[in-house]
């Protein structure tokens, strides 16, 4: 029996559409988890988020990366600008590559950076034309994660590395289940089975970390928001009042241990 939800490529982008002004009240230019070590500001930690993965990655700064779901340009602009990094970011959503390009703009990195609306299923990977391809929360929504570390593998530069920060766990469980459904994934995998993809592409993975004890309080800043806003609740869009009741999901699903946020880095020889 298939475990993949009937998701499709336009249900998601007109989720991300629909949802990109909350989806930036409540995480701003970054759409991904926190790293909360030490009582860090929400903004403060997916901040630091992005130092550490960079630092997983060992970036040297100038790299050429490619953002696959790059929202509304926060990783990319960071890296750009503390990096000196320039890329090319992908979403499957208009209204967040207008915004990512805005952002851009104001930052002055229109030359270094460009974003594209993209479904990264059907993307037309070049060969050899990125250091890093970094997947960030993004890959909950493809459809065939296989031939998508394939891709990876036939755009990556010689030495070139995937940074892919994910939400993790097995289909079986009722509690992952839900959040694949909460959430518009096809299937959530194994930290297992993505590592065994990857190595089938080609790719050696030379980092794999759980990291959820340290990401989920993300959600719980989310709740809060949620509470706080809750007179006017009824009032939102049907898309926003779901993505409400999808944050007490999540946070079960966390708090059991059945779901994971995994970071991992895999390169090419």
């Amino acid at each position: 029996m298939s475990t993949q939800n009937q998701v499709t490529a336009e249900q998601i982008r007109e989720h991300y559409d629909s949802l990109a002004l909350i989806y930036r009240a409540f995480w701003g230019d970054h759409i991904h988890h926190g790293l909360f070590t030490d009582n860090e500001s929400p903004a403060a930690a997916q901040v630091k988020m992005l130092a550490y993965c960079a630092e997983v990655l060992g970036l040297r700064g100038g790299e050429e990366v490619l953002d696959v779901g790059c929202g509304h340009g926060g990783t990319l602009i960071h890296l750009a600008e503390m990096l000196g990094c320039s890329g090319t970011g992908l979403t499957i959503s208009p209204t967040q590559a207008r915004i990512a390009n805005d952002h851009a703009a104001r930052s002055h990195l229109t030359e270094k950076l460009k974003f594209m609306v993209a479904d990264a299923d059907g993307f037309p990977f070049p060969p050899k034309a990125f250091d890093v391809v970094w997947v960030m929360e993004s890959s909950e929504h493809l459809l065939d994660k296989s031939g998508f570390f394939r891709n990876v593998a036939h755009t990556l530069r010689p030495r070139g590395k995937l940074l892919l920060a994910a939400w993790t766990g097995s289909m079986r469980s009722p509690r992952v289940a839900a959040v694949a459904r909460a959430f518009l994934c096809p299937e959530l995998w194994t930290r297992e089975r993505y590592q065994s993809a990857m190595e089938s592409a080609g790719l050696h993975v030379s980092w794999r970390e759980d990291l959820s004890a340290n990401v989920a309080h993300t959600w719980e800043i989310c709740r809060d928001r949620v509470a706080m806003a809750k007179p006017v609740l009824n009032l939102m869009p049907r898309a926003v009042q779901d993505f409400a009741a999808g944050i007490d999901v999540i946070l079960e699903a966390y708090k059991s241990g059945d779901l994971t946020y995994t970071v991992m880095s895999a390169g090419l020889p």
